[in-house]
């Protein structure tokens, strides 16, 4: 026999025969990964002078980002009030598709431009590996952002 269940605002994940909502699993199980976190970062040595003040700052700063992913992967999508049915047939997903595309166009020939440039320069250049990386992520973010924004506005 089945029964339909109510969306609800947090939704609920199934366990067995019940259902349980999401928000009771997700927090006592990130507030475990948050803690378990903080525990790496004082087994690493990040924590400088005082390993449990560094434990609990980055158990606090752990907690909410360690609950979200845990709820988001044991949500029901079909539970929450307000979901779309086909989230894959919305114009969003559309957008974001075709963002997603572009940005990585632009990533390819970005980085085949840059690398030609390089290639010819006397002497050769050097640069921090870091920066490289943090630029190239934060043009990824730029070019996505930008393109979907744009075809967000051109609907």
């Amino acid at each position: 026999m089945t029964t339909t269940q109510a969306r609800t605002k947090w939704g609920r994940t199934k366990f067995g025969t019940g259902r349980t909502p999401a928000m009771a699993i997700a927090v006592p199980a990130g507030v475990i990964l948050a803690g378990a976190g903080g525990w790496l970062s004082v087994l690493v040595g990040v924590t400088a002078a005082n390993p449990a003040l560094g434990f609990w700052v980055f158990s606090a700063c752990l907690t909410m980002p360690a609950i979200a992913l845990v709820y988001v992967l044991v949500v029901d999508r079909d539970t929450l009030e307000g979901a779309v049915e086909r989230p894959d047939d919305s114009i969003e997903s559309r957008w974001y598709d075709r963002a997603a595309s572009g940005s990585f166009m632009d990533l390819v020939a970005g980085l085949g431009i840059t690398l030609i440039v390089l290639t010819f320069v006397p002497g050769g250049v050097s640069v921090d590996l870091d920066l490289v990386l943090a630029a190239v992520l934060a043009a990824c973010f730029a070019s996505f952002g930008i393109r979907y924004l744009v075809l967000r506005r051109k609907g």
